[in-house]
């Protein structure tokens, strides 16, 4: 999905073609003017952060001090998603959140609701229910998200946006009245260029409804890191920011296949965090922005233990949690500002490249530089509890909370 965008990033010099009298030139294009946005904003992200980040590759990866920021950064939303196999059997930190969100109930064909599947069944769980009285009791919102990556699915409810947007959100104020959730989370991930403009027109039905039952509900859409300035992706983000009330960013799962790298790199690579939110930033309002991270990483079987070595299978997720437990000491890249791995199993290489609570608390402070709303984690359970996370993500301030839904 990120090939058809990464030709208009090219270099801050690009654009003129050829020499002497044949010359042409071709203006910028909306990215490569945002170029030195990203550059800035890394900078100041970098000063941000109280910990001397290595130069050279290789180096040990720096950890985070007791004052991970040199200031507190502003008071901003922390969201954590909790999915259904983590209900029971985990323990979020709600004092150090803004808004948990249960993850997930199955969308089905034309705005209906699947009632199969853990997801569904664990609504009514006496686990979840504690879940959610905790949660409010430490002033958090709870959202309920609502998932589909059927492509038939998706297609349903982009050809039949009238029917299908009313029909959900019906289905979907049952659940949140029943449950005492304050809101709804989309994460509806389509990739059919040609169901773009019928899946706008499907949250706008949806939102129009929901908001008529229930006023006070909040509406959260999950999209993609390349989605803001592509037009042909399955989100028209400028056009759906007009019917929710907050985009959540999944900016994770931007390494390449092919070599060992990083997954949500800050910088400095094909698709990072700068160049999310800068595109972002440029097309809607950033307050209304949560960027996601990942509390996981990759395991790149590899052909040599080099950095970005070329890998020679396919890579394996791993949670920061496992990857600390497996006791592999990191390298610093400062390339993509991420921790990385390199070990031999079975007589062959591996790297494990992640985010640790250092290259955490620098995309909380590049979104702060960025004014977003604030920061989320797929997901809550992956981090073992690690406290130093948890303050990676507040920047040194408790997290801002939001309004609960009125019943």
């Amino acid at each position: 999905m990120f090939a058809s965008l990464l030709g208009a990033l090219g270099c801050a010099g690009c654009g003129v073609f050829g020499t002497g009298p044949t010359t042409t030139t071709r203006a910028p294009s909306p990215a490569q003017l945002l170029i030195p946005v990203e550059r800035a904003a890394v900078t100041k992200a970098e000063a941000a952060v109280a910990v001397n980040l290595p130069t050279v590759p290789g180096r040990p990866a720096p950890t985070l001090p007791a004052e991970a920021f040199v200031r507190p950064l502003r008071a901003h939303q922390v969201l954590g998603f909790l999915p259904y196999w983590e209900v029971g059997s985990f323990t979020p930190d709600y004092q150090g959140l803004t808004t948990l969100a249960y993850w997930a109930v199955g969308l089905g064909t034309g705005g209906s609701i699947a009632h199969g599947g853990e997801g569904y069944s664990t609504l009514t769980s006496a686990a979840l229910t504690l879940d959610i009285g905790q949660a409010h009791a430490a002033g958090d919102r709870v959202l309920l998200t609502v998932f589909s990556e059927d492509p038939s699915v998706l297609h349903s409810i982009a050809a039949h946006p009238s029917a299908a947007g009313p029909r959900l959100a019906r289905n979907v104020a049952t659940l949140l009245s029943a449950g005492g959730f304050d809101g709804i989370d989309l994460d509806l991930e389509g990739n059919s260029t040609a169901d773009r403009d019928g899946f706008v027109r499907f949250v706008a039905s949806f939102s129009t409804t929901l908001r008529s039952l229930g006023p006070t509900w909040s509406i959260m859409l999950d999209t993609y890191p390349t989605s803001a300035l592509d037009p042909l992706g399955f989100f028209d983000v400028k056009a759906l920011m007009r019917y929710v009330d907050e985009l959540f960013v999944m900016a994770y799962d931007m390494q390449d296949p092919d070599v060992a790298s990083a997954t949500a790199p800050l910088t400095n690579a094909s698709w990072t965090d700068a160049i999310t939110l800068a595109e972002y930033a440029s097309v809607v309002p950033a307050r209304r922005i949560v960027l996601g991270i990942p509390l996981y990483g990759y395991d790149f079987p590899s052909a040599s233990r080099l950095d970005g070595a070329a890998t020679t299978g396919p890579p394996l997720a791993v949670t920061y949690a496992a990857i600390v437990a497996a006791g592999h000491a990191p390298k610093w890249d400062p390339v993509t500002e991420t921790p990385w791995t390199v070990f031999k199993r079975d007589g062959k290489w591996h790297q494990t490249w992640f985010d640790d609570p250092v290259s955490i608390a620098l995309k909380s402070a590049l979104a702060a530089q960025f004014d977003c709303a604030g920061v989320g984690v797929w997901e809550l359970g992956m981090s073992g509890n690690d406290s130093s996370i948890t303050d990676a993500l507040l920047g040194g301030s408790p997290p801002l909370k939001l309004p609960l839904a009125r019943g």
